[in-house]
C-alpha cells in the first residue's frame, strides 16, 4: 500500500514493515539507520553520539543519543551461548579516582562482575560484564547461573560468596593472593577490565550513567567478542538481524530506566 505499509490478503489486517523493530515510531528514514548501523559497527572501538551526530548528518545531539541507545540494544541477543570450559570470574570497580575506602566497600564506584573465559596460555576467549549491586553469594551465583554453562571450570579469588559454586554444578578452583602474584590471580578479567576502562575513557570520555551501564557493557563485550573478525559486514548484518527481534524501546522508556 503505501510506503512500509502492508495488508495482508487473508484477514486484510493492516502493519508497518517497521512495527515491533527498533525503527518502530522513528522520523529518520530507514537508510540513515542503515549509515548509523554501520558507522557504529565499522568502528572497531565505537562511536559516541556526539561523533555520530557530525558523521551522519543528525539534526541533533539527542537524535545521535538516542539511536545509539536503540541499536546498542540489539547487542543483547538472548539466544547467545554459555561461556563454557575455564572461565575466570571476578568483581571490578568502574569510575572516577576518589578518596576513602578501596576494595569491595569502596564508595562512589560502581560495582561490576567480569566473567573471562580462558584460551590458551594467558589468552581471553568471549567475556560477560554487568553490573551488580554488591558482592553477595546470591548476586554472584546469580550471574554465574545466567551466563556460564554448567561443568565449567570457574576460577576465582578466596572471596567467601564463591564458595557454593561447586554445589551448583560447577568445578570451582579458588586461588588465594598469598600464594600467587597478584596480577597473575586472574590475568583475563584483569585485561578485560584494563581494556574496558580504556574504552569508556576513549569512546565516552568516562560519562557512564548508572541506569545506562548495563547497556554500554553489552557493547563493550559485543565488540570485544568479536575483535577477530576480519569482515566487518557480519556485524553489519548480525545488528540488523538483532533489530527486528528486540522489543521496541521508546525514549520515553529509555530515559525512566532505574540506575
Amino acid at each position: 500500500m503505501t510506503p512500509g505499509l502492508r495488508r495482508c490478503q487473508s484477514c486484510r489486517s493492516k502493519n508497518y514493515v517497521r512495527a515491533g523493530t527498533i525503527f518502530e515510531s522513528s522520523r529518520l528514514p530507514l537508510k540513515t539507520w542503515f549509515y548509523a548501523i554501520w558507522w557504529f559497527t565499522a568502528q572497531k572501538t565505537g562511536v559516541s553520539a556526539l561523533n555520530l551526530q557530525k558523521n551522519i548528518g543528525l539534526g541533533s545531539y539527542r537524535s545521535a543519543w538516542l539511536l545509539l541507545h536503540k541499536i546498542r540494544n540489539t547487542m543483547i541477543n538472548s539466544d547467545r551461548s554459555l561461556l563454557h570450559g575455564e572461565v575466570e570470574v571476578d568483581e571490578a570497580f568502574i569510575g572516577g579516582t576518589r578518596s576513602g575506602k578501596r576494595g569491595r566497600g569502596a564508595e562512589g564506584k560502581q560495582l561490576i562482575v567480569i566473567a573471562a573465559e580462558c584460551s590458551g596460555k594467558k589468552r581471553v576467549g568471549r567475556t560477560r560484564i554487568q553490573k551488580i549491586p554488591n558482592a553477595s553469594a546470591d548476586v554472584l551465583e546469580a550471574f554465574i547461573l545466567s551466563n556460564i554453562a554448567e561443568g565449567a571450570t570457574i576460577h576465582t579469588d578466596g572471596w567467601p560468596s564463591y564458595n557454593n559454586l561447586s554445589a551448583l554444578g560447577y568445578k570451582h578452583k579458588p586461588r588465594s593472593s598469598s600464594t600467587v602474584d597478584p596480577d597473575e590471580l586472574l590475568p583475563r578479567v584483569n585485561i578485560v577490565t584494563s581494556l574496558l576502562k580504556r574504552w569508556l575513557l576513549g569512546t565516552l570520555h568516562g560519562r557512564l550513567e548508572a541506569k545506562h551501564m548495563d547497556n554500554y557493557f553489552e557493547e563493550f563485550a559485543f565488540r570485544f567478542n568479536r575483535r577477530t573478525s576480519k569482515v566487518r559486514g557480519l556485524l553489519f548484518q548480525r545488528v540488523l538481524e538483532n533489530s527486528i527481534r528486540v522489543k521496541p524501546a521508546p525514549y520515553k522508556e529509555i530515559i525512566a530506566r532505574k540506575p
